[in-house]
Protein backbone atom coordinates (compact mmCIF):
# COMPACT_ATOMS: atom_id res chain seq x y z
CA UNK A 1 0.00 0.00 0.00
CA UNK A 2 2.91 2.34 0.75
CA UNK A 3 4.28 1.84 -2.78
CA UNK A 4 0.92 2.69 -4.30
CA UNK A 5 0.71 5.90 -2.28
CA UNK A 6 4.29 6.86 -3.27
CA UNK A 7 3.53 6.17 -6.95
CA UNK A 8 0.36 8.28 -6.72
CA UNK A 9 2.30 11.20 -5.17
CA UNK A 10 4.98 10.92 -7.88
CA UNK A 11 2.36 10.96 -10.66
CA UNK A 12 0.62 13.96 -9.06
CA UNK A 13 3.95 15.84 -8.85
CA UNK A 14 4.74 15.04 -12.48
CA UNK A 15 1.29 16.25 -13.59
CA UNK A 16 1.71 19.47 -11.60
CA UNK A 17 5.13 20.10 -13.20
CA UNK A 18 3.67 19.45 -16.68
CA UNK A 19 0.81 21.88 -15.99
CA UNK A 20 3.26 24.60 -14.86
CA UNK A 21 5.35 24.21 -18.04
CA UNK A 22 2.26 24.30 -20.24
CA UNK A 23 1.05 27.49 -18.56
CA UNK A 24 4.48 29.09 -19.03
CA UNK A 25 4.40 28.32 -22.76
CA UNK A 26 0.85 29.66 -23.08
CA UNK A 27 1.83 32.86 -21.26
CA UNK A 28 4.75 33.39 -23.65
CA UNK A 29 2.55 32.80 -26.69
CA UNK A 30 -0.09 35.19 -25.31
CA UNK A 31 2.54 37.91 -24.71
CA UNK A 32 3.74 37.79 -28.32
CA UNK A 33 1.73 40.25 -30.48
CA UNK A 34 1.18 37.83 -33.35
CA UNK A 35 0.78 34.63 -31.33
CA UNK A 36 4.19 33.22 -32.22
CA UNK A 37 7.20 32.76 -30.02
CA UNK A 38 9.42 35.83 -29.71
CA UNK A 39 12.10 35.92 -32.36
CA UNK A 40 15.09 36.06 -30.02
CA UNK A 41 16.73 32.89 -31.32
CA UNK A 42 17.58 31.45 -34.67
CA UNK A 43 21.02 32.86 -35.35
CA UNK A 44 24.16 34.26 -33.81
CA UNK A 45 23.93 35.19 -30.12
CA UNK A 46 24.72 38.63 -28.70
CA UNK A 47 28.48 39.24 -28.71
CA UNK A 48 29.20 36.81 -31.56
CA UNK A 49 31.27 37.91 -34.53
CA UNK A 50 29.43 38.04 -37.85
CA UNK A 51 31.05 35.77 -40.44
CA UNK A 52 32.44 37.06 -43.68
CA UNK A 53 30.15 37.41 -46.68
CA UNK A 54 30.04 39.05 -50.06
CA UNK A 55 26.80 39.15 -51.97
CA UNK A 56 24.84 41.21 -54.46
CA UNK A 57 21.98 43.51 -53.53
CA UNK A 58 18.67 43.39 -55.39
CA UNK A 59 19.38 46.96 -56.49
CA UNK A 60 22.71 48.64 -55.95
CA UNK A 61 26.30 47.63 -55.41
CA UNK A 62 27.50 44.39 -53.80
CA UNK A 63 27.70 44.30 -50.02
CA UNK A 64 30.07 42.63 -47.54
CA UNK A 65 30.18 42.43 -43.75
CA UNK A 66 32.60 45.39 -43.81
CA UNK A 67 29.87 47.57 -45.38
CA UNK A 68 27.67 47.26 -42.28
CA UNK A 69 27.67 50.48 -40.28
CA UNK A 70 27.70 50.71 -36.50
CA UNK A 71 24.18 50.02 -35.23
CA UNK A 72 22.99 48.54 -38.54
CA UNK A 73 19.79 46.49 -38.40
CA UNK A 74 19.92 43.24 -40.39
CA UNK A 75 16.63 41.33 -40.74
CA UNK A 76 15.87 37.96 -42.31
CA UNK A 77 12.52 36.90 -43.75
CA UNK A 78 11.66 33.79 -45.73
CA UNK A 79 8.89 32.85 -48.11
CA UNK A 80 6.30 30.38 -46.91
CA UNK A 81 6.67 31.59 -43.31
CA UNK A 82 3.46 32.78 -41.63
CA UNK A 83 5.24 34.73 -38.85
CA UNK A 84 7.36 36.44 -41.53
CA UNK A 85 4.24 37.52 -43.40
CA UNK A 86 2.60 38.86 -40.26
CA UNK A 87 5.71 40.70 -38.99
CA UNK A 88 6.77 42.22 -42.33
CA UNK A 89 4.34 45.21 -42.27
CA UNK A 90 5.34 46.13 -38.70
CA UNK A 91 9.02 45.80 -39.56
CA UNK A 92 8.58 48.06 -42.61
CA UNK A 93 6.87 50.73 -40.48
CA UNK A 94 9.52 50.60 -37.77
CA UNK A 95 12.33 50.66 -40.31
CA UNK A 96 10.74 53.71 -42.02
CA UNK A 97 10.95 55.52 -38.69
CA UNK A 98 14.70 54.75 -38.61
CA UNK A 99 15.24 56.02 -42.13
CA UNK A 100 18.31 58.21 -42.21
CA UNK A 101 19.34 57.24 -38.67
CA UNK A 102 20.42 53.61 -39.10
CA UNK A 103 21.43 51.35 -41.93
CA UNK A 104 18.78 48.70 -42.58
CA UNK A 105 19.62 45.51 -44.48
CA UNK A 106 16.82 43.03 -45.23
CA UNK A 107 17.47 39.53 -46.51
CA UNK A 108 14.66 37.66 -48.25
CA UNK A 109 15.37 33.94 -48.21
CA UNK A 110 13.63 31.91 -50.85
CA UNK A 111 14.04 28.15 -50.31
CA UNK A 112 11.95 26.92 -53.26
CA UNK A 113 11.83 27.71 -56.95
CA UNK A 114 8.04 27.36 -57.26
CA UNK A 115 6.00 30.13 -58.90
CA UNK A 116 4.24 30.88 -55.59
CA UNK A 117 7.56 31.15 -53.80
CA UNK A 118 8.95 33.47 -56.46
CA UNK A 119 5.85 35.66 -56.30
CA UNK A 120 6.02 35.91 -52.50
CA UNK A 121 9.74 36.68 -52.65
CA UNK A 122 9.09 39.46 -55.17
CA UNK A 123 6.32 40.86 -52.96
CA UNK A 124 8.61 40.91 -49.90
CA UNK A 125 11.45 42.50 -51.87
CA UNK A 126 9.12 45.24 -53.16
CA UNK A 127 7.87 45.96 -49.63
CA UNK A 128 11.41 46.23 -48.29
CA UNK A 129 13.14 48.12 -51.15
CA UNK A 130 12.03 51.61 -50.09
CA UNK A 131 13.40 51.25 -46.57
CA UNK A 132 16.35 48.85 -46.78
CA UNK A 133 19.25 47.47 -48.73
CA UNK A 134 17.63 44.23 -49.89
CA UNK A 135 19.37 40.92 -50.52
CA UNK A 136 17.69 37.86 -52.00
CA UNK A 137 19.28 34.51 -51.13
CA UNK A 138 18.68 30.82 -50.76
CA UNK A 139 18.85 29.28 -47.24
CA UNK A 140 22.61 28.67 -47.56
CA UNK A 141 23.30 32.13 -48.99
CA UNK A 142 26.38 34.09 -47.91
CA UNK A 143 24.67 36.59 -45.58
CA UNK A 144 22.32 33.99 -44.11
CA UNK A 145 25.29 31.73 -43.37
CA UNK A 146 27.38 34.59 -41.93
CA UNK A 147 24.65 35.29 -39.35
CA UNK A 148 24.03 31.56 -38.71
CA UNK A 149 20.30 31.97 -39.37
CA UNK A 150 18.28 28.84 -38.66
CA UNK A 151 14.82 30.29 -37.89
CA UNK A 152 12.71 33.06 -39.38
CA UNK A 153 11.98 35.88 -38.99
CA UNK A 154 14.99 37.12 -37.10
CA UNK A 155 16.79 40.41 -36.80
CA UNK A 156 20.13 41.60 -35.49
CA UNK A 157 21.68 44.91 -34.53
CA UNK A 158 25.42 44.93 -35.17
CA UNK A 159 28.37 46.85 -33.83
CA UNK A 160 30.74 47.64 -36.67
CA UNK A 161 33.89 49.43 -35.56
CA UNK A 162 36.44 50.45 -38.16
CA UNK A 163 39.05 47.77 -38.72
CA UNK A 164 37.19 45.02 -36.86
CA UNK A 165 34.65 42.42 -37.89
CA UNK A 166 31.06 43.32 -36.93
CA UNK A 167 29.62 41.76 -33.78
CA UNK A 168 26.01 41.19 -32.72
CA UNK A 169 24.70 43.89 -30.35
CA UNK A 170 21.12 42.66 -30.01
CA UNK A 171 18.85 39.94 -31.36
CA UNK A 172 15.11 39.82 -32.00
CA UNK A 173 12.83 42.70 -31.09
CA UNK A 174 15.63 44.30 -29.05
CA UNK A 175 17.54 44.84 -32.30
CA UNK A 176 14.98 47.45 -33.36
CA UNK A 177 15.66 49.67 -30.36
CA UNK A 178 19.37 49.03 -29.74
CA UNK A 179 21.76 51.86 -30.56
CA UNK A 180 25.49 51.47 -31.06
CA UNK A 181 27.71 52.23 -28.07
CA UNK A 182 28.38 55.92 -27.67
CA UNK A 183 25.37 57.12 -29.68
CA UNK A 184 22.35 58.88 -28.28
Amino acid sequence: MVYLAAALVAVAALCTWDLMLTLAVLRRLRDSPDGTMADDTGGLPVGATVGTFATHCVAGPPITERDLTDGALVAFFTTGCLPCRSKLPRFVEEAKAMSGHRQVVAVVVSPNATPDDKAESEFMVNQLKPIATVLSEDPEGPCTSAFGVTAYPCQFAVSARSGTAPTVLAVGNAALTTSPAGST
